[in-house]
């Protein structure tokens, strides 16, 4: 399998606008954001607010907000102020509680960036349910804010449901890169079921890595384009993201 993008009618290479996961896909905060997150929650709603098991995985922030402060009863009026407040709270937790020294960069992740970004034709971006602030904080914690494109990007931010986020993605990328590219042309990388079924809708290339919460038999079930154990292997993640939009 050639690991370049396949070339256009002109004879340049075809564009590929890889679309990165942050959370069990690029880095680990090991529990960094978590912590910091049902703290926040508890001072937004003025009670004590617990997780109860919830997996964040695959979310976006604000519907992590919404269904944790639900599931711990609170309605109405105070949980509609309760998820914007608890946000830009667990931002500011997040910088406080010592995560640069507990997350990790996920294996291979510096290669792989630098790699791609060396690639005529290729623009990286984010899709992500962090909302942009959160998605900043966390790539700056290893410098890998200054590979993506967040013009091109999408973020929990952008619309608290994340199986939205491809099409204002496709959206994003025609205005920016010319009204004719395909969806098919997009390609999500990332290590949840979310992410490997999020992009059907536009046709996008699906690329899966078990390096999060989900296991390998659920993401396997789902059959993404790709399944990578994770990412240190730069060429078989290259060729795996920029293989031919259907193989």
């Amino acid at each position: 399998m050639s690991q370049h993008a396949p070339a256009g009618a002109s004879g340049e290479p075809a564009v590929r606008v890889v679309l990165f996961d942050i959370d069990g896909t690029l880095l680990t905060t090991a529990g960094a954001a978590r912590e910091a997150f049902t703290r926040a929650l508890s001072e937004a709603a003025g009670q004590p607010i617990q997780p109860n098991g919830y997996s964040f995985s695959g979310r976006t922030d604000p519907q992590i907000a919404r269904d944790i402060l639900t599931g711990n009863g609170v309605s109405g009026a105070a949980l509609e102020a309760a998820i914007p407040e608890s946000i830009r709270l667990y931002l500011r937790h997040f910088a406080e509680i010592g995560a640069r020294e507990k997350a990790r960069l996920l294996p291979g992740v510096p290669q792989l960036l630098e790699a791609l970004a060396g690639r005529p034709g290729v623009r990286i971006a984010l899709l992500t349910g962090n909302v942009e602030a959160g998605a900043r904080l966390k790539l700056g914690l290893f410098d890998l804010t200054r590979y993506f494109d967040f013009s091109l990007s999408c973020f929990g931010s952008d619309d608290a449901d994340r199986y939205r986020l491809p099409a204002l993605a496709l959206l994003r990328v025609r205005r920016a890169l010319g009204p004719s590219i395909d969806g098919s042309q997009l390609v999500v990388v990332g290590d949840s079921e979310h992410d490997v079924l999020c992009g059907r809708s536009i046709k996008a290339r699906a690329v899966a890595v078990c390096t999060g919460w989900t296991s390998v038999t659920v993401l396997r079930a789902l059959r993404p384009h790709a399944l990578l154990t994770d990412l240190s292997d730069t060429r078989r993640a290259l060729a795996a993201i920029l293989a031919a939009p259907h193989a």
